[in-house]
């Protein structure tokens, strides 16, 4: 079912240079449009905390300022971003029209929790960092950082950051990367965090208002948190039009192992995301095919998810809006307990999410994808709502999940078990759901929920007709237009 190959990681780049020139290239803004936010969850560990208000200092950049004579004033500015935000950590930096070359930032970069070190565009101008084979705006081992507005085009990555040991014990986080455009990616990733360092995790990390688009990303992901990270949100993005994963949340890839040396705990016990939310964002056309990393005897394995945690614990999904992916969300880890215990997936919650139209495969699946993976266990997935999705619901290898409240309208199966796990690796409460419409009849069981001829008895449109069932959260009317829009675009 998954043609899981290697992912493709980069290495940090340590070396960081403070002065980057000015780039003629200057592809057309592609601005987003604009991405309504529905009400924030409950969860504290998505509650967003504003920035201080203290007055920070302005400092100045502009494309034909001058890192060599420049002091950051509107009338000398500086001529790079990196070396504004290395001279003069904790303010904002104003970046004036233009299309800049790469931005790398370290740990001198940092701001404090008082006064972070804020990067956002000069007001009514556009700034674009474009690159042709490398990252365009890099973050290494800094902290107290706010991207904001900024538009990014090509490269191998859009945003990267990364934390590395050498920062040993020291608190790296509280980065947030808000309303920023990325597209045009060739090669891996539109915005990234890789947390190498498992000394010490990376905390209070948020991805807001963004646009990620257009990017062919081979076997890695649009949107990823991967490694020692322990706090984030992913709030109110738009990520559409990929060639692969929307939005992932990985954990056991090996990029902070503890070593050799670290006798008696258990090597990957820091390898994983966990304790975050992802909600209120709309993931569409995500999908594998034409995807070279996915071609396999003949065809390409259309497998790419809008949302997936695999192998983070500790997760709220919740209010998002996918259509037209291979599958819509997924929960699941891609290793074997046999390696390692803690191969598995724990303590995530499925809720309040309306997902259509994925064709790949499923709307929601879960599970370990062949008989010697890990577990999902002990995860919730209640209160959605599939629409027309090939398969509604797919169950792998897992155990201890609750499946319920669910309104499932259309498709053509129902719920389907996996054939490459052994059924007693598939044992979850899987009730109180509602259904109709389906295809195939024989995929609903009574133990499942209620089974109806006509989707109009229970629903109208993506709203539920019956009580405490379905998805509390309903797309708002610029979501339905986009969808209707796109929808006539495939017919």
């Amino acid at each position: 079912m998954r043609n899981i190959d290697n992912r493709k990681w980069t290495t940090c780049l340590l070396a960081v240079s403070l002065i980057f020139g000015f780039t003629a290239c200057t592809p057309k803004p592609m601005p987003p449009e604009e991405v309504q936010v529905v009400p924030d969850s409950s969860n504290e560990a998505g509650s967003e905390t504003p920035h201080t208000s203290i007055q920070q200092a302005e400092v100045h950049v502009a494309s034909d300022g001058s890192d060599e004579t420049g002091t950051g004033t509107p009338e000398k500015p500086y001529a790079t971003v990196s070396r504004a935000a290395h001279e003069k950590p904790g303010s904002v930096i104003v970046v004036h029209g233009g299309t800049y070359g790469q931005i790398r930032l370290d740990e001198d970069a940092s701001g404090t929790e008082d006064s972070p070190t804020i990067i956002r565009p000069a007001e009514g101008e556009t700034v674009v960092v474009s690159e042709k084979e490398d990252v365009c705006l890099y973050i290494c081992n800094a902290s107290h950082i706010v991207i904001e507005g900024i538009e990014t085009y090509g490269g191998t990555h859009g945003i990267e950051y990364e934390s590395t040991r050498e920062a040993k014990s020291e608190t790296l986080g509280d980065i947030t990367i808000r309303k920023c455009t990325v597209h045009g990616v060739r090669g891996i990733h539109g915005i990234n965090f890789y947390a190498y360092n498992d000394l010490k995790a990376v905390s209070d990390i948020s991805i807001e208002e963004c646009e990620v688009y257009d990017c062919e990303c081979g076997s890695s992901e649009s949107v990823v948190l991967n490694g020692n990270i322990d706090g984030f949100l992913i709030a109110g993005n738009r990520i559409h039009d990929n060639n692969n994963i929307g939005i992932d949340m990985i954990g056991f890839e090996g990029l902070a192992v503890h070593t050799a040396k670290d006798s008696g705990r258990n090597p990957y016990e820091a390898d994983q995301v966990r304790n975050g939310v992802c909600r209120d964002n709309v993931v569409y056309n995500i999908s594998s095919e034409g995807n070279d990393a996915y071609f396999e005897d003949g065809e390409y394995d259309l497998c790419a998810d809008g949302i997936y945690v695999d192998g983070g614990r500790d997760i709220e999904i919740c209010n998002n809006f996918i259509f037209n992916c291979d599958i819509g969300l997924e929960v699941a880890t891609e290793h074997s307990p046999d390696e390692n215990e803690l191969f598995k997936v724990t303590d995530v919650n499925v809720h309040d999410n309306v997902i259509a139209d994925c064709a790949g495969w499923t709307g929601i699946c879960f599970g370990g994808y062949d008989k010697d993976l890990g577990f999902t266990e002990d995860c919730e997935f209640n209160h959605n709502t599939l629409v027309d999705n090939s398969t509604q619901i797919g169950i792998q290898r897992s155990r201890n999940n609750r499946v319920y409240a669910n309104q499932l309208l259309g498709g053509e199966t129902g719920i389907e078990f996996s054939e490459e796990c052994r059924e007693e690796d598939m044992d979850n409460d899987i009730s109180g759901n509602v259904a109709a419409e389906i295809e195939d009849e024989d995929s609903w069981a009574d133990e499942f929920g209620e089974l109806y001829s006509d989707r109009g008895e229970i629903a109208e449109g993506f709203k539920s007709l019956v009580e405490d069932v379905g998805s509390r959260f309903i797309p708002d009317e610029g979501m339905l237009e986009l969808y209707q829009e796109n929808k006539s675009g495939r017919e």
